[in-house]
């Protein structure tokens, strides 16, 4: 389904036209029939004669109500633009035509309205002038047709040119990303509360879990309408109505989005490709930082201050054509600093938003000149969550940065992906999803298959980096491993948590970077390079042979271990190979222990369960000795305490 908008000057008749189409009234307060002009948003639909059923968004054309005029044109696909005949090319129709134009809304229909109210020849004059306006707009080729709600002249002809620009037009696609920007909030008794917006980017179903962004309010999704009918699902470019359970009416307000529960990050900084409306649209201003500015963004309205990072080589009569929609890689000696975009340029820039949004790579904006009250340009967000904009030693912002935008401009998810990543090295999967867009694979939380391998782009447990950043990490790896080595000789390898700290990885990443290395090994508490092997020094190896000797002289009542008098370093050591085993504040060598297990686990076996007493007169022991060597023998799963006695434990 679509959704068209209407869009023109005030009292040039939109309401009217769109009750003559449909047979609703749009308006929707009695201040708007009383004062014959539309405040607020209205809606209404009709089934089009190929069966083509399409919602129509009534839009404000008075410039005191352009903030609610935005409110609706942010969703539509299809933009219905009217001119009255008999009054022609106005202010807020040029302002009207520059946001279609920002938002890229380029399919649609001009109905020159009131036209029984001009003569044949003055009406081939405005439609010349309105032909003339569109040229430079993404409107350059939409129809224009010649009508009069009130007499009915050219209503046909208009549906029908509706109907075939309609069925051109590709429908809203389905991201896996459902968000509803809400334009209304009411309660209905027995209900409850109930929010409306034009849906896009996927489809919401009955009981979904949401919460509306950016508060990150709970709520569920209770029922949906579409045109007053109960449906039990809806997918994008449909005008919805959301009846939400566990939501309140101060729980939601227009401005904030409905989305699926944890899918969506708002953000306070974008970075954006940003255009200035054209001269030829009536553009007299320049965007510089300097200014209040709001930035509007689906139904959302925030201030916003603007840091131009680079202007680029493009100029052109409109926005979309230009800069917004070019897809090619921009050359760096052609990104040049800039304090002010002119009309008809474009460039990149970073806006901080005074409130956090729900925002997504590819959202198209408007900014308007909170002072001067009008419509200066517009854009599209290229990062949803980027880093903090710096500034080189020119003053300016970083060059680097600007080749990134560049390059980000028309990237598919993947590429973008990757082209972040060369910057950041790494980021998780949860973030991928959020500052590219990329949709949610079965079994994992970010990165759809044939995204990633392709493309150069390595995952890690739960995070993706970028070939450099596994290389960086893999030498990091070896060097700290090599280091460790070279430190402590009579290790067997480097504690893992250590070594963890030391990449900056988290547990998941951590350990499929371990699993892929090829010089790396490591089970249980260390991480060695593979190959590694304790290597004593002559006179290391003669106080091992000492020490071993002394603790097996010592069988079942060796010294205890501060009084070996021994290398800390080497005990270690001999512990990690097996040759020593800790047993409470002694050691037993590797044979000694296996000994010990298998006398008690035998003497178990052919009589039943033993005593402390028992285990200490079969090891020739003290009760000193005795007692710490039970609670090793559970602990190893040799035996297991049964009261005052032991039996059989799991593990022979």
């Amino acid at each position: 389904m679509h959704v068209v908008g209407t869009a023109g000057h005030v009292d040039h008749g939109k309401s009217t036209l769109v009750e003559r189409l449909t047979g609703m009234d749009p308006d929707r307060f009695a201040e708007e029939k009383e004062r014959g002009l539309t405040i607020d948003l209205g809606f209404a639909w009709l089934t089009l004669p190929s069966g083509n059923e399409i919602g129509i968004v009534d839009v404000p054309g008075h410039e005191r109500f352009i903030k609610n005029m935005l409110a609706g044109a942010g969703g539509i696909t299809v933009c219905l633009f009217v001119v009255a005949a008999n009054e022609g090319w106005m202010p807020q129709s040029s302002e009207h035509l520059a946001i279609v134009d920002i938002l890229g809304v380029s399919s649609g229909v001009v109905a020159l309205t009131k036209s029984d109210l001009v003569a044949p020849d003055e009406l081939e004059l405005v439609t010349d002038d309105v032909r003339a306006r569109l040229a430079p707009t993404v409107l350059a080729e939409a129809p224009i047709v010649a009508c009069s709600a009130t007499t009915g002249d050219g209503i046909g002809t208009l549906t029908a040119e509706l109907d075939r620009v309609v069925s051109a037009t590709t429908p809203a696609p389905d991201e896996g990303a459902p968000r509803l920007w809400v334009d209304r909030v009411f309660t209905i008794a027995g209900a409850g509360t109930v929010v409306t917006g034009t849906l896009a980017g996927g489809t919401f179903s009955a009981g979904d879990a949401v919460e509306i962004a950016p508060e990150g309010r709970k709520a569920r999704i209770r029922t949906i309408q579409s045109h007053k009918k109960e449906v039990a699902s809806i997918g994008p470019g449909n005008r919805t109505a959301l009846n939400l359970a566990g939501l309140d009416r101060q729980g939601a307000e227009r401005g904030d989005a409905v989305v699926p529960a944890g899918r969506f990050r708002p953000t306070r900084r974008i970075d954006v490709q940003l255009a200035a409306v054209s001269r030829a649209l009536g553009a007299t201003h320049d965007i510089t930082e300097k200014g209040a500015h709001l930035l509007y963004v689906g139904s959302a309205e925030t201030p916003v201050r603007i840091k131009l990072i680079a202007a680029d080589h493009i100029t052109s009569g409109h926005i979309t054509s230009g800069p917004l929609e070019k897809s090619s890689t921009l050359p760096s000696n052609n990104l040049r600093a800039s304090d002010r975009i002119a009309p008809g340029e474009g460039g990149f820039a970073q806006l901080t938003l005074r409130d956090a949004l729900p925002i997504r790579r590819g959202d198209r904006f408007v900014v308007r000149d909170a002072g001067r009250v009008l419509t200066i340009g517009g854009g599209v967000v290229l990062d949803p969550a980027p880093e903090p904009a710096g500034r080189s030693h020119t003053g300016r912002a970083d060059p680097a940065r600007a080749e990134r935008l560049a390059r980000l401009v028309g990237a598919a998810p993947g590429d973008a992906l990757a082209i972040l990543l060369d910057a950041v090295g790494q980021m998780s999967k949860a973030d991928a999803v959020a500052r590219v867009g990329l949709a949610e694979g079965p079994g994992e939380p970010g990165v759809a298959e044939g995204d990633v391998a392709e493309r150069g782009i390595i995952e890690l447990g739960d995070i993706v980096v970028s070939g450099a950043e596994l290389a960086r990490l893999e030498d990091l790896l070896h060097a700290e491993l090599s280091n460790h080595h070279r430190d402590h000789p009579l290790e067997q390898g480097m504690p893992r948590e250590l070594l963890r700290a030391a990449l900056g990885l988290d547990a998941p990443a951590f350990e499929a970077l371990i699993a892929r290395s090829s010089t790396a090994a490591g089970a249980g508490a260390r991480v060695s390079l593979v190959g590694h092997r304790v290597e004593l020094a002559p006179e290391q190896a003669a106080a091992r042979t000492e020490l071993l000797a002394t603790i097996e002289q010592g069988a079942f009542m060796p010294p205890r271990a501060k009084d070996l008098g021994a290398d800390p370093a080497l005990v270690r050591a001999l512990v990690e190979s097996g040759e020593l085993v800790k047993v409470g504040d002694f050691y037993l060598t590797g044979p000694k222990a296996q000994e010990a297990r298998a006398s008690v686990r035998s003497r178990i076996e052919t009589q039943g369960p033993v005593t402390v007493a028992e285990i200490r007169d079969l090891l020739g022991t003290s009760r000193k000795y005795a007692v710490p060597l039970c609670e090793w023998l559970d602990a190893t799963g040799a035996t297991r305490r049964q009261g005052d006695t032991r039996v059989l434990g799991p593990n022979p």
